[in-house]
């Protein structure tokens, strides 16, 4: 049996976006984590310092900030994932470049979050308009869907 599937032109960097780009920068949440268990002291099982412990050590602090922010990127990365490759069927150019507006504002997020000075990770605050992004993608993917039906 022979399946033939048309996509518009302009589809494959959509896919690369939501193939490639989204699980490498998840790849470097979880590195960023990793980094940080040792100097933290905090050790597997357990994915987050105390209170205590992140209250004495800035290490143990960070290592939280980034196993939250990638624990937070890991909720709603398979979702916008589909919906990017969804929407980029009806709407390639706007899934691609929402797609990369949506990872630049998940960096920003990122970043502030982890490596930011400001108290209770309120760094991650820059990036909060990936949401908003992330939001037109999703609606994308639903208006794609709807004219799939």
């Amino acid at each position: 049996m022979t399946v033939t599937l048309t996509v518009p032109d302009g589809y494959g960097s959509v896919a690369a976006i939501a193939l490639g780009a989204i699980p490498l920068l998840s790849w470097l949440h979880g590195f960023a984590v990793m980094l940080y268990r040792r100097p933290a002291g905090i050790w597997y099982p357990n994915p987050y310092a105390t209170p205590e412990q992140a209250k004495k050590s800035p290490m143990a602090y960070r290592l939280n900030c980034a196993q939250r922010a990638h624990a937070q990127f890991l909720e709603n990365s398979p979702q916008t994932m589909m919906m990017m490759l969804l929407a980029g069927l009806e709407y390639p150019v706007a899934a691609k470049w929402l797609g990369v507006a949506w990872i630049v504002l998940r960096i920003v997020y990122w970043a502030g979050y982890v490596y930011s000075s400001k108290e209770h990770g309120d760094g991650r605050l820059y990036g909060v308009c990936f949401w908003m992004v992330q939001g037109l993608i999703w609606g994308l993917g639903l208006l794609t869907s709807r004219k799939l039906m």
